[in-house]
This record gives structure tokens, C-alpha cells and sequence, in this order.
């Protein structure tokens, strides 16, 4: 015979499966929202010099300066605001800051479409970042929103996708540009970012009763940012994706001293970068996984030390084919870091401040995207085309060593205040 707990015990277990079937659910929508936002901020960037030079700049030298300004212009805006919007998550909700990223990203981008002279395409670039930030938003989101122990897992899924949007945006935008003109590409991202928003506004859970339940448990909202547990995935993050980004500007030119026919640069180097994203974005999925079996920061460590091992030999490779493996190994590795310093960032706050720690991430990695691409044409306008490679590798395996000597003197400092507090017990 049944008794009343059995039948509450059985109609909470019936609650718990729906919350988590919708959870579930909620994920995956997110997933293809992300999909189409990313591929949709991607597929206007393959042609932005040749726009340029629509819009009356004739030189192609001065044509791709511009490039480089509008590119710099959205990640120096976007590390200056990301702050802000971290702080505004964790008031208002992620769910809110990826609409607020996502709509504005389609109103902007759409009105990119109909500028007539570059100020003006660079003033809207401008605006871009300082708006948007939907890889940041939805990173706080799913953070929010996903159980302990699939947080890892949940964070390495997101960062895949994004990866292979980013791959697939730039081949499909300069498609579709050669087919109906640059002019309407702006019209598809805009309406890639719109559809996104909609899918989020409609499928997307948020996460109000999280945000209140943690209100209640104290001031964890008011306490300031715990920088010293933050700075080693800080650190992380910056040097991932300033190695991502800073080899992009010399791989044209690399990649045309090992081949002999120039006609083949440009589609090599497109091949390259691509096959390097879905690496990134294998290494992504693997590394939220081993998270949870090694822990965030070994996993970090070690791959920050393969990333530069396999960063060093680039600069010296003889043929296109060794560079792509090594690049694809390169990238696996750096793809590996992101979800899993994101899982750490998440565990080093209180899920009140969750939000505030993700706006500093973000800070930290638009500022990445920025002097990545400026201090690797520089080195390899300066010291040739393989000296970005050399000096990525040894800023990643440097890297691994500050995390490690981080590791020791957080150790250290924690086992004196151990040995203290129990001689005063002794005592």
C-alpha cells in the first residue's frame, strides 16, 4: 500500500524529469541560436577589404588598413563595454543581455548594408561592439542554467558550435557575396541575427528563480570579484585567443614562400583557417570532458604546453602539408583551453557574480582579438613571416608555466595559513 510520501516522492521525481527535459531542450535551442548568430557575424568578414573598396578607398593597401581599423574598432569597444554587460546580467539575467547582443547585432550589421563612405561603416563597427557580445552572453547563460556536474560538458558543446560557425560562416559569406552581391551578404547577417534572437526569446529558459534564490542566500552579489582565483584563466584566455588571432596576418604571406604557384595562396590559406576551426572545435568538446575527470586547471596547464610545442616547429615547416597538421594539432589543443577556463571562471564566483566574471572574461579575451592580429603583422613585418609562430609558442608554454608556478604559491600560501590555524587549535 501506497503512502502520501510515496506519491510525493513519485510527483517530485515527475517535476524533476520535466525541469530537466526542458532544460535539455532549452540547451539545444540555445545551440542553433548561436549557430546562426555566430555564422552570422562571420559571414560578412571575407569580403570587408573589397567593401572598402566599393565604397570609394581604390587602394587595396589602404583598403585592407581599413579592414584592419573596423576589425580593431569592435574588439577595443567591445573589451571597454563587456564589463557593463556582465555586471547587467547578473542584475537582470544572461537571457536578457543575449537579446539585448543579438537584436542590436541585427539592427547594426543591417544598416551596414546601406553606408555609402567608411566613416560611416566604421562608426557602425563601433557601435557593434559596443552592443553586442553574444558569445559571452550565451556563455553566462549556459553557465547559469546548467547542472554542476554537466557544466563542463554543456560549456565545451557551446564552444564547438561556435567554432564551427566560425568556420563555416566566412566560406558561406564569400559564396553567397560572389552570387547576389556584398550589399545583401549585410541583409543575411541581419536576418541570421534576427532569427536567432526570436529562437532565444521563444525557446530559451531563463533564469530568474536561480537569480532570486541566490539573492536570498546573502550578499555574494555585493562582494567584489575574487581577481587572484580569476587571473590564471584570465591570463589563459588572453593568450589563447591573441594565438588564435595573431598568426591570421602572416599566413597569406607564409604560405606563399612554400608554394610555387600564387594563384593557390588565398584558397589555401581559406582551407587552413577552416580546417584549424573544426579542430578548434573537436578540441573544445573533448576538453569539457576531460575537465571533469582531471579538473580545470591541469587540463589547462597541460594544454597550454602542447599548443606552444606544436607552435614552435610551424616557423620552420618546408611544405604546405606540414603546416596544415601542425596547425590542426595547434588549434585542438587552444580549442580545449576555452570551455574549460570558462568552467573555472564559473566555479571561482558566487552565482551572483557570475555574470561580472564572464563581462571581465570577455573584456579580456575582445582585447586578445585586437593586439592579436596588430602584433602578428608587426612581427612578421618585422621579422618575417615565421616569427609569429616562434613567438606564440613560447608565450603558450610560458603561460603553462605561470599557471603551474600560480598552482605552487597558492598551495603554498594555503598550506602556511593550514599550519597556522592549527597550532593556535594546539595551543
Amino acid at each position: 500500500m501506497l503512502l502520501k510520501s510515496d506519491f510525493n516522492m513519485l510527483d517530485l521525481s515527475k517535476s524533476t524529469k520535466k525541469r530537466e527535459a526542458a532544460g535539455r531542450l532549452s540547451f539545444v535551442v540555445l545551440l542553433v541560436s548561436q549557430l546562426a548568430a555566430t555564422a552570422g557575424f562571420m559571414f560578412v568578414m571575407p569580403f570587408m577589404p573589397v567593401y572598402v573598396q566599393q565604397l570609394g578607398v581604390e587602394s587595396a593597401g589602404r583598403a585592407a588598413a581599413w579592414a584592419g581599423l573596423l576589425n580593431t574598432a569592435t574588439a577595443a569597444t567591445m573589451a571597454l563595454t563587456a564589463p557593463l554587460w556582465g555586471r547587467l546580467a547578473d542584475r537582470f539575467g544572461p537571457k536578457s543581455m543575449l537579446l539585448r547582443a543579438t537584436l542590436a547585432g541585427s539592427v547594426v550589421v543591417g544598416l551596414m548594408g546601406l553606408v555609402t563612405a567608411p566613416w560611416q561603416l566604421l562608426g557602425l563597427r563601433l557601435l557593434q561592439g559596443t552592443l553586442t557580445g553574444t558569445v559571452a552572453a550565451a556563455t553566462v547563460l549556459v553557465s547559469a542554467t546548467a547542472p554542476t556536474e554537466r557544466g563542463g560538458q554543456r560549456l565545451g558543446v557551446l564552444q564547438t558550435v561556435i567554432f564551427v560557425a566560425a568556420g563555416a560562416g566566412p566560406f558561406m559569406g564569400g559564396l553567397f557575396a560572389d552570387l547576389v552581391g556584398i550589399r545583401a551578404s549585410f541583409g543575411v547577417t541581419a536576418a541570421l541575427l534576427a532569427a536567432s534572437g526570436v529562437l532565444v526569446l521563444f525557446g530559451v529558459g531563463d533564469t530568474r528563480e536561480a537569480r532570486e534564490e541566490a539573492s536570498e542566500e546573502g550578499a555574494g552579489g555585493r562582494e567584489p570579484l575574487p581577481y587572484g582565483r580569476l587571473a590564471p584563466m584570465l591570463l589563459a584566455l588572453f593568450v589563447v585567443h591573441a594565438s588564435l588571432t595573431g598568426v591570421i596576418p602572416a599566413l597569406p604571406g607564409f604560405i606563399s614562400s612554400l608554394v610555387e604557384d600564387p594563384a593557390r595562396v588565398a584558397s589555401l590559406a581559406g582551407q587552413i583557417i577552416g580546417a584549424a576551426a573544426l579542430a578548434a572545435a573537436l578540441g573544445s568538446f573533448v576538453g569539457g570532458r576531460l575537465a571533469a575527470r582531471f579538473g580545470p586547471r591541469a587540463v589547462v596547464t597541460g594544454a597550454l604546453a602542447l599548443a606552444g610545442l606544436t607552435f614552435l616547429p610551424q616557423a620552420g615547416v618546408e611544405n604546405v602539408a606540414q603546416l596544415w597538421a601542425l596547425r590542426i594539432a595547434a588549434s585542438f589543443f587552444l580549442g580545449a583551453i576555452i570551455p574549460v577556463a570558462n568552467l573555472a571562471v564559473r566555479s571561482s564566483v558566487a552565482p551572483a557574480r557570475q555574470g561580472a566574471a564572464f563581462g571581465v572574461a570577455a573584456s579580456v579575451t575582445s582585447a586578445a582579438f585586437g593586439l592579436g592580429p596588430l602584433g602578428g603583422g608587426l612581427l612578421a613585418a618585422s621579422f618575417g613571416f615565421g616569427a609569429p609562430f616562434l613567438v606564440h609558442g613560447f608565450v603558450l608554454i610560458g603561460a603553462s608555466f605561470a599557471l603551474l608556478a600560480m598552482a605552487t604559491l597558492s598551495r603554498r600560501r594555503y598550506g602556511k595559513l593550514f599550519k597556522q590555524v592549527l597550532a593556535h587549535l594546539v595551543q
